[in-house]
């Protein structure tokens, strides 16, 4: 899986003047988890509260601040909010998203407020979530502050695996290595996260087991999926009839940068998303396409002017014994365009 390490409101005013319980020990886990994640080269990504004006954390003011010893690196992303919620009208879905991450390494403050929502939020939105049992933190209340931390780590475990910090892995499946212009680091890495979601799927389907992100197959339902992006009054059909030859899975890296286009955008580039695959589900392994070619052992690339699609063709049995035919979209990125020195 493709992870990011988040960081909810290390802020200066979580220390001083009046500190979270064992303060000194949580920012000793805390820059060292971010210490690892840069050296596992995992991103790390950093949520900050903006309080009201009569709020030690209002924008602006000294406890506004993310703490000094975790200061971010120049292309770290600082996401903003004003509500518990990391993801409620913020750009966190949409960092997310840009780098394929479905796997969500938590840590912060405060224990019952921001961790515990953006713990169950990101859970209801399909990430794998981590959450470090000993490196969130809070003050006393109705219950001090000991217990409130001991309650929620095992709450929180119906929503996330709830670890000691130090036992957090940072390792993830090597990088795809292949040569092709224009790709980037970021690329390469949402491609690695979505080629990890292919064996659930495979599983899902071949033997009846497994939770993939998208447990469907039948290529009008993408179809449905997308214009329902685009049309709100627009609702999926609840059943689909005469099977394709091929069928079409999906990597939720593959669909949340779609789900993140802007709205004034969104019906086109989905056109040219559904184009792109409906010219795939000919024949994807065409021999004869200009725009079809293999990448390696099982990534194949569909290539044209407005769209890059990541993709696995593959062939599998289900439980009955049938032969299915089906390709799995891993991710998709603009299109190189074609300069023309005679225009």
């Amino acid at each position: 899986m493709n992870s990011a390490l988040v960081i909810i409101d290390a802020q200066v005013n979580m220390f001083e003047p009046e500190p979270v319980y064992r303060a000194d020990e949580m920012l000793d886990r805390l820059v060292e988890l971010v210490s690892r994640a840069r050296a596992a080269d995992v991103p790390v990504i950093f949520v900050r509260h903006n309080g009201g004006p009569d709020d030690p954390d209002r924008s602006g003011s000294p406890g506004w601040e993310i703490h000094p010893r975790l200061k971010p690196a120049p292309r770290e992303s600082i996401v903003d909010k004003h509500t518990p919620d990391s993801f409620f009208q913020t750009g966190l879905s949409g960092v997310l998203a840009a780098r394929g991450i479905n796997r969500l390494i938590l840590a912060g403050m405060q224990t019952e407020y921001c961790v515990d929502t953006t713990c169950r939020r990101a859970f209801s939105l399909d990430y794998s979530v981590v959450l470090a049992a000993d490196a969130h933190s809070t003050v006393d209340g109705v219950i001090p502050a000991e217990q409130i931390i001991a309650h929620h780590n095992r709450v929180l475990g119906a929503f996330a695996e709830v670890v000691p910090a130090s036992t957090i892995s940072f390792d993830s499946s090597p990088v795809p290595d292949f040569e092709l212009e224009a790709i980037t680091s970021a690329d390469r890495s949402a491609i690695r996260s979505g080629l990890d979601e292919w064996p659930e799927y495979e599983k899902w389907l071949s033997i009846g087991a497994g939770r993939p992100f998208w447990p469907h197959t039948h290529p009008a339902r993408f179809a449905d999926a997308l214009k329902a992006m685009w049309d709100p009054a627009f609702s999926p059909r609840g059943h689909y009839v005469d099977p394709p030859r091929w069928e079409v899975g999906l990597a939720r890296t593959f669909l949340r940068p779609l789900e993140n286009i802007p709205p004034a955008f969104r019906k086109a580039n989905l056109q040219v998303v559904k184009g792109a695959v409906d010219h795939l589900l000919q024949n994807p392994r065409n021999p004869l396409s200009a725009q079809i070619r293999p990448l390696d052992g099982q990534l194949w690339l569909y290539d044209s002017r407005d769209l890059r699609l990541f993709y696995v063709p593959h062939v599998t049995r289900d439980p009955d014994g049938r032969e299915r035919h089906y390709i799995f979209l891993v991710w998709s990125a603009p299109g190189i365009p074609v300069y023309n020195p005679f225009a």
